[in-house]
């Protein structure tokens, strides 16, 4: 449902997911994120660089819960979107795994206008959309139509439920 700029994949490497790429200036502190054209909120709205930066503010706030905010986003120094499809992330300290941390699920996009709702009714970019939630029992996934990759997700959706003990 939500994803971040970065991918981990199963093998450890790092590839693009909402960044079609980046760069890493020789110092190490100082990454440029180039963002995917024509991606989509689940809601119909567009992903821009001014999404990451809200994301990335949010997490960094003082009131923040995210569990990376010391260790990812606290390093942080200043993020600045020249354009709608590029982010420059100027960090502190280098930080050789920051596209590996970037790939974390700590580190997903949000969008301002569906934020707030997130932990009860997230709205991503990813290649489900949330459905509904009964938790302790069940959610459910519908199949994105206009998810950016060509070709995926490859099931129309699922259901995860919770098996229960039988009423004795």
């Amino acid at each position: 449902v939500l994803e971040g700029l970065t991918k981990i994949n199963v093998d450890g490497t790092v590839t693009p997911l909402l960044a079609e790429s980046w760069t890493m200036d020789p110092d190490g502190k100082s990454y440029t994120f180039r963002l995917r054209k024509g991606v989509k909120f689940h809601d119909g709205e567009a992903f821009d660089a001014a999404d990451v930066k809200f994301s990335f503010e949010r997490a960094k706030d003082d009131k923040s819960t995210n569990k990376a905010k010391k260790a990812v986003f606290d390093n942080i120094a200043r993020i600045d979107t020249p354009d709608a499809h590029t982010v420059i992330l100027t960090l502190n300290n280098a930080d050789g795994n920051f596209p590996f941390r970037m790939g974390e699920n700590t580190a997903v996009i949000l969008d301002p206008k569906s934020a707030a709702g997130t932990a009860t009714k997230p709205v991503g970019t990813g290649p489900f959309k949330f459905v509904s939630w009964s938790p302790g029992d069940r959610l459910e996934l519908v199949k994105n139509p206009d998810y950016f990759e060509k070709g995926l997700p490859k099931l129309d959706g699922d259901v995860a439920r919770r098996d229960r003990e039988p009423a004795q």
